[in-house]
């Protein structure tokens, strides 16, 4: 399929945003790139507790390897993205402030915002 030249512009502009072009990207296997690679290991697990799951995923735990966010019910939040449920972290396993390594599994512990 052809286009004109100036759409094709606009569809490789579009391309990029959604992409985005930082270090940061994920890995095939959907973990961070090199921004995480390039840390020193092991790091402290932050102290996250009282802060939502969607912002810390994100944020202070993107290079971290967590692997599960169970709801007081046992159930994995993680692998639940059409919840409406805002997650509140409780606790991690390890503690925070343990070290890890970036492979280190990581258990989160989180409740309802509103129990």
């Amino acid at each position: 399929m052809s286009y004109p030249r100036g759409t094709s512009l606009v569809l490789c502009a579009g391309l990029l945003l959604l992409t985005g072009c930082n270090d940061s990207q994920p890995k095939a296997d959907g973990r961070p790139g090199t921004a995480c690679d390039a840390k020193t290991w092991p790091q402290h697990i932050p102290d996250v507790i009282g802060t939502p799951l969607t912002d810390v995923v994100d944020g202070p735990l993107l290079c971290f390897n967590i692997t599960e966010a169970a709801a007081p019910d046992g159930h994995d939040t993680l692998q639940d993205p059409t919840a409406d449920t805002d997650w509140i972290i409780t606790g991690s396993e390890p503690a925070a402030g343990t070290p890890v390594t970036k492979d280190q599994p990581i258990t989160l512990t989180v409740t309802g915002s509103d129990n």
